[in-house]
């Protein structure tokens, strides 16, 4: 789980130095984890006691946002690319949040994009965060596709509260699953077939199975060991991390 988040950091990194210069679609999954954004504090966000209790796992990422909670039913979509890239007339961020909307659609419900989230019938379906770099830009959401909502509202039970603070907050939204939508199941690997198919169309692009590089592997090998492992990043962030 925590080696998900450094890999996402190292394809940001290897973009951002030259070391990789193709565009990367990155589709994957995490146990049972709450994921905060980089200036969030633990506190606000998350009950630690329901997170003991239930064996959540806590992380951070390297992208701001607000909170979100993993599960395996969770599908996790990342779109790493080197700026100057060609996006097909797609904006960074609304683009790909429509996109991944319009792909949710294909499957028979009605979804609708706000800020950073997909929604449907009010209900939060999909939260998405961004970063901006020197030479790059990574885009990543979290689709609920079968996640364990009862457990999410547990253990992100602080989030139903307004609190004040000087670090980013989440805002609270009812949220709702995929096979929810539906009122049927429906796979991760049915989504993913759905959106790999939009971004094609969309971009005019051909999708190819691909690997880390050797520079990526090492990479996101020394973040997992010095970073994304590391109680003081997951609980602290910048405050107890330096810069992070």
């Amino acid at each position: 789980m925590f080696r998900n988040l450094a890999v996402e950091e190292a394809l940001a990194h290897a973009l951002s130095t030259g070391l990789q210069t193709q565009s990367t679609l990155r589709v994957w999954s995490n146990p049972r984890a709450v994921v905060v954004g980089r200036f969030q504090e633990i506190s606000n966000e998350v009950d630690l006691r329901q997170c003991n209790l239930n064996d959540v796992a806590i992380a951070r990422r390297f992208t701001g946002g607000g909170t979100v909670f993993h599960d395996e039913a969770t599908l996790n979509l990342t779109i790493a690319k080197r700026l100057g890239q060609s996006t097909a007339n797609l904006s960074f961020q609304e683009g790909y949040l429509c996109l991944v909307s319009e792909a949710i659609n294909d499957l028979g419900i009605r979804s609708s994009t706000s800020r950073n989230s997909i929604l449907f019938d009010g209900r939060k379906l999909c939260g998405a965060a961004a970063a901006v770099g020197p030479h790059f830009a990574l885009w990543h959401c979290s689709i609920l596709v079968g996640t364990d909502t009862g457990m999410l509202e547990r253990v992100l039970a602080p989030s139903k509260s307004a609190v004040k603070s000087r670090f980013v907050h989440s805002r609270w939204q009812q949220v709702t699953t995929l096979r929810q939508a539906l009122s049927k199941p429906i796979s991760i690997e049915k989504v993913t077939a759905s959106i790999e198919k939009k971004l094609e169309a969309k971009m005019g692009i051909r999708l190819r199975p691909g690997q880390l590089g050797q520079e990526e592997e090492q990479l996101s090998q020394a973040l997992y060991e010095s970073k994304y492992y590391v109680n003081k990043w997951n609980l602290e962030g910048n405050r107890g991390f330096g810069t992070g």
